[in-house]
């Protein structure tokens, strides 16, 4: 009984210091955004709201998703994984964003992606953020899949495996535990 009464305490202790790193990460990136003068929560705003109106699903991924994990980084776009890009791309562009998207007000690019790990189904007025998990996966999926070319991506893993204190069994898709032990192997041995 007593080894489960410290492990209960040990998980709680566990559970408020994660608690806190999240408020702390988002406190971060809010004064990241918020010192860099950027437009890219705004046009994060205004798109999320368009993509309600008409029922479509997003979840939040890139850079925006990136600092809400952890890893405060600049970034210039808004990237958004919705079921239907063709779609999405349609009703944003009839509600004030404009050729590939880009917000007409902020010039801040949109960039559309359709799923890859998680097919998002709810639809939000607010930014759904890709969870940890999945954002992991298809940072690396991406880099795996262009190599060189992602290198942002895999910086970002390492980043945020750095910053998360994430496990070597870490729930990521499968089709990327490899690379992902691999990285986090490197960083161990670092």
């Amino acid at each position: 009984m007593a080894a489960q009464i410290r492990a209960a305490r040990e998980w709680c202790s566990g559970a408020k210091r994660m608690t806190k790193t999240v408020v702390r990460f988002r406190e971060q990136a809010e004064f990241l955004r918020e010192s860099s003068g950027s437009n890219i929560e705004k046009t994060l705003l205004k798109a999320v709201k368009v993509l309600a109106l008409f029922q479509i699903p997003h979840y939040v991924c890139g850079g925006f998703a990136v600092q809400e994990h952890g890893y405060p980084r600049s970034t210039v776009d808004v990237d958004i994984i919705v079921p239907d890009v063709v779609l999405a791309r349609e009703k944003l562009c009839m509600n004030g964003f404009q050729n590939g998207v880009t917000d007409r007000e902020t010039m801040v690019e949109v960039d559309l992606h359709p799923p890859t790990f998680s097919v998002p189904t709810q639809v939000s007025d607010t930014p759904q953020i890709l969870t940890l998990e999945s954002l992991v996966s298809s940072k690396l999926s991406t880099y795996m899949g262009r190599g060189i070319h992602r290198m942002q991506d895999f910086s970002d893993v390492v980043e945020l495996i750095q910053a998360n204190g994430l496990p070597r069994e870490f729930p990521v898709a499968s089709e990327v535990v490899g690379i992902y032990q691999q990285t986090w192997d490197a960083l161990q041995n670092a």
